[in-house]
């Protein structure tokens, strides 16, 4: 897995790139909670359109990196989500708890 940092606007772009899974779950969650604590960020927004696998570790480090955001009165999307990736949201009704955008122009028009 690789992750990269990106601004769009207000917007912090965290791509990623490859499978996420229990064996390297932690380093994405560290990027998250570094991204909300250190930087102070106001709108974070998760890039996944190149992640084609994400087992339920990786989905939990997106659900607490929603939490951790929502406490610090901030934003937290998906964006650019694969087919499998969207259907085991769809699966736990997590598709109803993120804001999920399809891509950057839809995103771009959010404040």
């Amino acid at each position: 897995m690789d992750i990269r940092l990106r601004d769009l606007g207000q917007h912090k772009i965290l791509e990623i790139y490859g499978d996420v899974d229990l064996y390297n779950v932690g380093e994405l969650k560290k990027a998250i909670f570094d991204l909300i604590e250190k930087e102070e960020v106001k709108s974070l927004v998760i890039d996944l359109k190149a992640v084609p696998y994400m087992d339920s570790s990786g989905i939990g480090a997106l659900v607490a990196g929603q939490k951790k955001m929502k406490l610090r009165g901030g934003k937290f999307a998906l964006m650019h989500l694969q087919d499998d990736v969207f259907t085991m949201l769809k699966l736990a009704t997590l598709d109803r708890f993120f804001t999920i955008y399809e891509s950057e122009t839809q995103l771009q028009g959010v404040a």
